[in-house]
């Protein structure tokens, strides 16, 4: 049982290296050989090509990204100067595609890096051009990126905090703004009566303490004032 699974294994993984080899066949037209060739007469021909002068005569028919890079290839080309050789090629290819990648060194000292993608057809369907960074440069920018976003984390949690701090500042001020209300109750004017003036009020209000005490005698009784609440 074991030997027959093995065996089947085997000719599962045989068919697949044959499907693979015949994928990779099929399309004659990204042949390595003849796509490096297109790019090295495509670098050649970018260091003689005047963008400048494109981008004056037919600047209306661009758009505004292809305006944008040919003025900076024009920069380059100034900055670079003209072509000197080719230091390293790079191939990769896919079933229905294929890029080329070439070092090319100028005669100004410097280095750049076209990356040149062709089609299913062997055409080519796009293309960039780029300042060639050693290692030590490219890990040097991430390096640098990262110390950059890490200060403007820390930054940005720096000033949250110095204004959550100041919230108990804010609250002490509105504390000493906000004053007690006193509340004053004016006392009831008291007024007297003088008791000469009111004897018949006098004598009803004794005959009514007397009632209420039970003591049907006055004797003893003194009202000496009235004082009357509003």
């Amino acid at each position: 049982m074991k030997k027959r699974i093995a065996l089947l294994l085997c000719m599962i993984s045989c068919l697949a290296l044959l499907a693979g080899c015949s994928l990779t066949k099929v399309n004659k037209n990204l042949n390595e050989s003849d796509l490096t060739k297109n790019t090295e007469t495509f670098v050649s021909q970018w260091f003689g090509y005047d963008f400048a002068s494109t981008v004056k005569q037919y600047e209306s028919q661009m758009t505004e990204d292809e305006v944008t890079s040919y003025k900076e290839y024009t920069k380059m080309q100034k900055k670079h100067g003209a072509f000197k050789k080719i230091e390293d090629t790079e191939y990769s290819a896919a079933s229905d595609s294929a890029s080329v990648k070439e070092t090319v060194s100028t005669e100004k000292g410097s280095k750049l890096v076209f990356t040149v993608t062709y089609d299913e057809k062997g055409e080519i369907s796009d293309w960039k051009v780029e300042e060639y960074k050693t290692i030590g440069e490219t890990m040097g920018k991430a390096g640098l990126n990262t110390v950059m976003s890490m200060a403007i984390v820390f930054a940005v949690l720096i000033f949250i905090s110095l204004i959550i701090s100041c919230f108990k500042f804010i609250g002490k001020a509105q504390k000493k703004e906000e004053k007690p209300v006193e509340t004053v109750v004016a006392a009831a004017p008291v007024v007297e009566e003088n008791l000469t003036d009111d004897l018949e009020l006098v004598a009803v209000i004794t005959a009514a303490i007397a009632a209420a005490s039970e003591n049907e005698s006055t004797d003893g009784l003194v009202v000496r004032s009235i004082v009357r609440r509003y």
